[in-house]
Formats: C-alpha cells, structure tokens, sequence
C-alpha cells in the first residue's frame, strides 16, 4: 500500500513540477502518514522513487533515441547509457528510501508504546 502511495505522489509530483527533491518529500510525507516499519518504509521509499525514475527515464530515452543518455555517460566515464540509468535510479531510489524511512522514524518518536 505505502509503495502505491509513494508511487503515486512522485508521479504526481514529478509531472507537474520538475523539482527532484519533491519526489524525497512525497516519500516522506506517505511514511509519516502510513508508515509500519523502518524497513517497509525504506523499501516501499526506494522501490516507489526508482520505478517512476526509471519509467521516466525510459520514456526520455526512448525519445532521444538515447542520444542524451549516451553523450552524458561519456562525460561521467560510464562505458554506456544504461550505466547511467542504473546509477539514476540507484541515486533516486536511495534518496526515497532514506526519506521514507525519516517520515517512519519522526512518527515513531512521536508515538507511545504500550507496554
């Protein structure tokens, strides 16, 4: 449910604006509200970030013809384009992991186990 959510929101947000740093705070705001655990918020951060990453990579890619993917790799010194992918939605999926997993952690300070 939280990886929907988080999917959803970076769709949303990524569609609309062009801000990298609002797909972190989509993550984050889906933990704090439905977040269950550190690790199914980091998981559901970073699965929810890099698919949409990754969808929208393909999609400008394949626009491309991966001209631009191709050019850039050879800037950073990756031997091809799709190198440059996996490292972008690595680089995505960590940044929506590491948040979701602040939204969880803030919330959890926040709540008091009975005991």
């Amino acid at each position: 449910m939280l990886f929907l959510v988080i999917a959803l929101l970076v769709f949303i947000t990524q569609s609309l604006f062009t801000d990298f740093w609002l797909s972190a705070a989509s993550a984050f705001i889906a933990s704090l509200l439905l977040g269950k655990s550190n690790f199914h918020s980091f998981f559901s951060g970073f699965f929810g970030v890099g698919v949409i990453w990754l969808g929208y990579i393909l999609f400008i890619d394949t626009q491309n013809e991966s001209l631009l993917s191709d050019k850039i790799a050879q800037l950073f010194k990756l031997p091809s384009g799709t190198w440059l992918m996996v490292v972008t939605v690595c680089i995505g999926g960590i940044t929506g992991g590491l948040s979701a997993w602040t939204g969880y952690a803030l919330k959890a300070l926040f709540i008091v186990k009975k005991d």
